[in-house]
């Protein structure tokens, strides 16, 4: 009996805790042997760039990947000049229609600053008008209409009857979709933000009556783009005065979320504390955004403590994407963490390279400096590997292309790892060109942050830093060992 039960309950578990997945598959020959990333935001907060994962298509240009989604969530991917969107929901299928390829120049390529065309992808095997894209493609498309030829005079006029004709038109056309959870908060929240820019301009009223003590959808775009146009440099605009000034206290003198929430306590629409930790949030994007007013040292503590004291999983992970949004990456931090494959498709993260210093480098075969630069880099190679590892991210334009150069220089015997699929390297490393140098230390931390390029004394600049990091080391156990004997 007790077999029978205990393999009941296991069975019970693996039903009960079965991850929901979705899968996107397509098949268009213009995407033939090509690696394709997917990303979701990690919160509509700082918009957070965050790896789902990777697939390759075959030479047909057919794919097929499927990945956790425990709940309706927008996901993208980068489609040569196209950043593509689609949403997805738990243990769905979406056959996509790929839109042509269009490839990037190099020009755009080497452009830190390059922004993609954003689209919507087509959904192939939608049987009816009853999925998400359809109903969001069709809801925004009639929205955006009626702002671009509407908004301004009512705004202007603060013309509610406008406004009202209009709801009632968005729910004789789109109510029969309110079944769809997700789709009813959009459509709500992005109808109550035109209320709130057309005439309902009361911050606390609108927060009260949209937010207070409802559930929370924090990966519902509409949701939160509500909350953030109403709180917005809220603090920036009214740290002088009333609430703002104390607010202002708490977080800069007080350090505490505590004393943050507490000051919260006097307006009522604030009275749920999953809301106060929402709008502290705000609140301390907002401050590290404007150094002047606000020292980051407190503002960086407050935001530490939110961290540690949240209940709130969400909220943990919208503050650390806070600190990555605004750190500076500086001298002895942590260098962000990166897997990557080499020519040969063997994994490599920064833990290999422990024990010797790195010289890190951010490179492409088509940039001229680059190429110079690796004749230089081969010949210092043979003078420093005992104490140094040079390793190259390389941004060639797909693995393909990547493993060809790698073939065709064997010279080049340092460790190549391709990183062109990874454009979330490049921003945690604040890249902003080609070619880019670091050094980390043994431990790998960061050494110099904007290190010599190799033409550029590189080698005496690392002797020198080795000699001294050498005498500071014998200085701190000459140090240990008097204390011992003493």
């Amino acid at each position: 009996m007790r077999k029978v039960l205990a393999l009941y309950i296991s069975i019970l578990i693996s039903i009960v805790g079965a991850a929901q997945t979705a899968t996107i598959i397509g098949c268009s020959e213009e995407y033939a042997n090509q690696t394709i990333s997917v990303y979701q935001y990690g919160d509509y907060f700082t918009k957070n760039e965050e790896l789902i994962g990777t697939f390759t298509t075959d030479e047909t240009g057919y794919f097929s990947f499927t990945f956790n989604c425990e709940t309706t969530r927008e996901i993208y991917m980068y489609l040569g000049v196209y950043k593509a969107f689609l949403f997805v929901s738990p243990n769905s299928e979406y056959e996509l229609a790929m839109p042509p390829y269009e490839e990037k120049t190099l020009a755009e390529e080497l452009n830190p600053y390059y922004e993609p065309t954003d689209i919507s992808l087509g959904v192939i095997n939608s049987l009816s008008d009853r999925d998400i894209n359809i109903i969001l493609l069709s809801f925004n498309s009639y929205f955006e209409t009626f702002l671009a030829e509407k908004l301004q005079d009512a705004f202007l006029y603060r013309d509610k009857a406008l406004i009202e004709k209009f709801e009632a038109q968005v729910d004789s056309i789109f109510s029969r979709y309110d079944d769809n959870i997700f789709f009813k908060i959009y459509k709500d929240y992005r109808l109550y933000s035109l209320r709130y820019m057309v005439y309902q301009r009361d911050n606390l009223s609108v927060t009260r009556k949209h937010y207070l003590n409802k559930p929370f959808y924090y990966y519902n775009p509409a949701y939160m783009n509500l909350f953030k146009m109403m709180w917005k440099d809220y603090i920036i605009n009214n740290h002088t005065r009333d609430q703002g000034k104390n607010l202002k206290i708490d977080i800069i003198y007080g350090k505490s979320p505590t004393m943050f929430k507490k000051t919260l306590e006097k307006n009522i629409a604030f009275r749920n504390d999953t809301l106060k930790e929402l709008f502290l949030l705000q609140c301390l994007d907002d401050c590290l955004r404007n150094p002047e007013v606000f020292p980051p040292a407190p503002v960086y503590q407050t935001l530490d403590s939110l961290i540690i004291m949240t209940t709130i999983p969400e909220h943990k992970k919208i503050a650390e994407n806070i600190k990555v949004k605004h750190t500076a990456l500086e001298f002895h931090d942590e260098a962000p963490y990166f897997e990557l494959y080499n020519q040969d498709s063997v994994l490599y993260t920064l833990e290999k390279f422990k024990g010797k210093y790195v010289y890190l480098n951010f490179c492409r075969s088509e940039n001229y400096a680059c190429i110079k630069d690796y004749k230089v880099l081969k010949k210092m190679n043979e003078k420093t590997k005992r104490d140094l590892y040079i390793v190259t991210l390389s941004y060639e334009k797909t693995f393909e292309d990547f493993r060809s150069f790698k073939k065709a220089n064997p010279q080049y015997n340092w460790a190549f790892l391709y990183a062109g699929d990874n454009p979330e390297i490049g921003r945690q490393y604040k890249l902003r060109g080609m070619p880019t140098y670091m050094l980390l230390d043994k431990n790998g931390k960061i050494e110099m942050i904007s290190a010599p390029t190799p033409a550029d004394n590189f080698q005496q600049t690392f002797a020198d830093i080795v000699l001294k990091n050498k005498k500071a080391e014998a200085a701190r156990k000459k140090k240990a060992t008097r204390a011992r004997t003493w």
